[in-house]
Formats: structure tokens, sequence, C-alpha cells
């Protein structure tokens, strides 16, 4: 009889040994595990926060610009002839009223000589009439016919000697001959071509186009600062003057400003960079690069509340800084912003914030 139980009891024991040293530390270990996995599932999402904030009320609005002559303009000869004389060159500086080039009219000069003639003639005829005194030899409508031969003769010869100046070709101010079109020899004829371009450099005009969004923050005596890359520096000048008026084309609005360059070291025809110092009537919210979040449905943020709830919030972008951008609506400024949002965010999901 007890050999009978021992035979059963061995067998019971190893099932009950096999229990507890191997199933049951098993199901132990899945137990943890899907504790593990819920607890992980129901866990949630840490995050790191920035805060939104706006900028100062200066920004600097910088736009690309073309450098001008302050002055230029291009002259041409007023008279037919010969380029008999050039006296300057590209690249050669010239004063108001200096002689530029000379020009040669042997028809002119013929004509000046016969106008002379004529007016002679004119006034020896004049004479003559006047020098009659018997009354009623002489009509005065005779006298008159003269005197107005005379004076026909006179404006003749003085618009001759004035066509006769016009041959010394001059400055029209202070500058430096730029383009030179003709040379000795050449055929001049009145309005043609123009025979020198003179620029004046002591003082530059910068062009640039200002957007519609800030063409209220352009005013004149704004102060500018013009940089030109090859350069490696900057310039200081000032708003002069607008157009007054956006070009419907671009919805800009043409602004000029003034460098001085007495030193030569700027020349006409540079590009540069262009940067106003504008005071902004609504300062934007400035945000950082890594809070943007581009969705099919447009750019978006994701704010957390202060219970940690988040919200997709659609906002505008402006200007792009690198780093960080400009946000003209949207936002408000101070709001809790989610830097590096992941894929696994929804909307009115909790998160926790770092």
């Amino acid at each position: 009889m007890k050999r009978n139980l021992w035979i059963w009891l061995i067998p019971v024991g190893l099932l009950a040994l096999f229990f507890f040293v191997g199933v049951l530390p098993r199901i132990r270990n899945q137990q943890e595990l899907h504790a593990e996995s819920d607890a992980a599932k129901n866990r949630l999402p840490l995050v790191n926060v920035v805060i939104a904030k706006r900028t100062t009320d200066t920004t600097g609005l910088t736009l690309p610009g073309q450098i001008m002559p302050y002055r230029e303009t291009q002259v041409y000869a007023r008279t037919q002839g010969f380029l008999r004389q050039r006296l300057v060159d590209i690249g050669s500086k010239v004063n108001r009223g200096s002689l530029l080039a000379t020009i040669e009219a042997p028809e002119l000069d013929q004509d000046i000589l016969k106008a002379q003639a004529d007016m002679k003639l004119a006034q020896v005829n004049l004479d003559r009439v006047k020098s009659v005194t018997l009354p009623g030899a002489v009509s005065q409508q005779d006298v008159d016919t003269r005197q107005a031969g005379y004076e026909v003769g006179r404006a003749a010869l003085r618009r001759l000697e004035a066509l006769k100046s016009l041959q010394q070709v001059r400055a029209p101010f202070n500058g430096i001959i730029t383009a030179r079109n003709a040379d000795v020899g050449a055929l001049i004829n009145t309005g043609n071509i123009p025979l020198f371009t003179v620029s004046q450099l002591d003082t530059l005009r910068v062009y640039i186009d200002v957007p519609q969004t800030y063409y209220q923050l352009v005013k004149i005596g704004l102060p500018a600062t013009v940089k030109v890359p090859e350069l490696g520096k900057s310039f200081t000048g000032k708003v002069v003057r607008t157009s007054g008026t956006l070009r419907s084309a671009s919805r800009t609005l043409l602004t000029e400003v003034a460098i001085p360059n007495r030193s030569g070291e700027l020349v006409a025809g540079l590009y540069g960079q262009v940067t106003l110092d504008v005071r902004a009537i609504n300062p934007p919210v400035r945000i950082p690069a890594n809070t943007l979040l581009v969705t099919p449905e447009g750019s978006r943020v994701v704010i957390v509340s202060s219970n940690g709830q988040v919200h997709f919030q659609p906002i505008t972008i402006g200007r792009d800084f690198g780093t960080s951008l400009e946000v003209l609506d949207g936002l408000q400024g101070n709001e809790r912003l989610v830097a590096n949002p992941s894929d696994g965010l929804k909307e009115g999901g909790m998160v926790r914030v770092k």
C-alpha cells in the first residue's frame, strides 16, 4: 500500500516542482512584460518647449540695391561739323564749364560772314534813308521797312554767333567722363549720338524696392547701411526720397538712398545690400525654426497649454532668418511651443513638459 502511494507521490511531486520552477516564473515574467507594455502605452510623451516672443520694435529690413551716379548726363553737340579736338577721355575728371571738345564747321563760318555783310548793307540802306532831310522825299513806311530789315539781319547774325559758341562742348557739372562715343575727325550731327557721358560720383544713389508690408515704415531721413560684398565693408547713408506710390506690377515702393562718396571708393553700377533701420508699428512674433511643422494643410506649430494639452496652431510665415522665423499671423506671443515636434503628437493629446 505504501509502495503504491510512493509511486503516485513521486510523479505528482515532479509535476509540482516543474510548475513552481519552470511554469510559474514564466507566467510572472509575461505578466510583468504586459504590465510594462501597458505602462509604456499610457505614459505621456515628454517634450521640450520654448516661449514665442515678440521682437523689439527695431527691425533690420535688408533689400538688394543698385548703386547709381547721383547725376548722369549725356552731352550732345548742338552744331553740325567735324570733331576738331577732344580734350578729355574716359575717366577724366571735369569741372562745370570745362572744355571737353571743339567742333569745326566751315559752313557756319561762311554763314556768319554772309550775315555780317547783309547786316552791314541793311545798316547802310537805313542810314541813307534817315539822312534825307527833305520833307516828303522818303515815306515813313520805307524807313520802317529798312529798319525792320536791319533788325532781322542783326537777329540772324546773333543766332549764327550763338551756334558758333556751341562749337565748344563744355561739361554741365563737376564729375567724371564715363563714356566717349566719338573721336577726332568724326562727323557730328546735331542730336545724333552723345559725344560724352558725364557722371557725378561724389554722392551716389541706391535704388531699392520696398515691399508693401513695410512701405509705411520708410520715411525721409531714415538711416540706411549699404554693404558691398566685394569690398567687405559697409557705407552709411539715408533715405532722401520715395516715389510716393506703389508699383502695380510688384507692389513695391521705389526708394532712393543717398551715400556720400568723396573718397571715390565706391563706383556706380555695383550691387549692394541695403539695410534700413525701420521701426515696426506692431512688432512680429519670432519663433525658433525647429518649432515649425510643415503639414499638407500648411505651416503649423504645436502649442502646449498649461494643463499639458496639445494644439496644432496654423501660422503665416514672414521672413526666414535661418535659425528663426517671423510669424505674421497665428501667434500673439508668450505661447509654449514644442521644439522638434514628433509625428506621435495628436491634436488634443496630453504631454509632459521637460
